[in-house]
């Protein structure tokens, strides 16, 4: 009896997780697809779920990818009907990389979360960082720079402090958009290889108390020296099919490595 009971226990830990998944977000999609629940149809677009009592219309030459809450994906090429079921049997081969399940649990995450980590309250954007890309401690193997961050309301003039951490150097730009671009020929990225960066309203602030975020600037090979630590994240990225700029986007929103 003890036996059995330690028996259905250790199967009951193994079923588990594959009752808990009972739904899927759209992370990619090509050509024409519908969802169709409770008899309604409608386009299935990034960002959306699909969950059991789903039907999934994959119309000919389009393709789904979806992922779960666990890092996994499936993708589908083959036009038909769908349910939630047949999905499932269309599991990417499993990850060679750690990276691979982490970033899409990350973009799971992301896609599903009501909680928008970007939201202006009161007109005070959280954490008083404004600033988007490039992303804290990248690296850069471009010759242009486009810095980009995020506008308040109300708020029509924006000043933009670059720093050569190597010579104390700061180039300080007012601007009324929400980007702009320099260019390594630029006097201030003479010395040195490392920068920092960071956006205020105020046209004289302390930049003590300002959070900055850094930047190094690297070259096309060591640009491809780096992107190997990502071989087989690379690997799994191409097996759904992925295209080579959209990799390389991937690599530099979510490791800093940009090109």
């Amino acid at each position: 009896m003890a036996k059995l009971f330690v028996k259905l226990v250790f199967l009951l830990f193994c079923v588990q997780p594959l009752c808990a998944q009972n739904s899927l977000c759209v992370y990619k999609t090509k050509g024409t697809l519908l969802i169709e629940d409770k008899g309604t149809q409608t386009s299935l677009k990034k960002g959306a779920l699909i969950n059991k009592k789903s039907l999934v219309h994959v119309l000919p030459q389009s393709e789904l990818t979806t992922i779960d809450n666990n890092g996994n994906s499936y993708k589908i090429n083959v036009d038909g009907k769908y349910n939630f079921s047949n999905l499932l049997n269309f599991k990417v081969k499993d990850n060679k990389s750690s990276f691979t399940s982490t970033y899409f649990k990350h973009i799971w995450e992301e896609l599903t979360s009501s909680d928008d980590g970007n939201t202006l309250i009161g007109g005070v954007f959280r954490g008083d960082l404004l600033m988007i890309t490039p992303k804290d401690t990248c690296k850069l193997a471009s010759s242009k720079i486009t810095l980009k961050w995020q506008t308040l309301k109300d708020t029509k003039l924006y000043y933009v402090f670059i720093k050569n951490i190597k010579t104390d150097a700061i180039l300080k730009i007012e601007t009324n958009g929400s980007q702009m671009a320099l260019y390594n020929d630029n006097p201030l990225f003479y010395e040195g290889s490392h920068f920092e960066w960071t956006v205020s309203t105020n046209a004289f602030p302390n930049l003590d108390n300002l959070p900055f975020f850094s930047f190094e600037l690297i070259d096309r090979n060591t640009y491809q020296e780096e992107k190997t630590l990502y071989k087989d994240f690379i690997s799994d990225l191409k097996a759904m099919n992925l295209s080579e700029i959209e990799i390389e986007s991937i690599l530099c929103e979510t490791y800093g490595l940009c090109k």
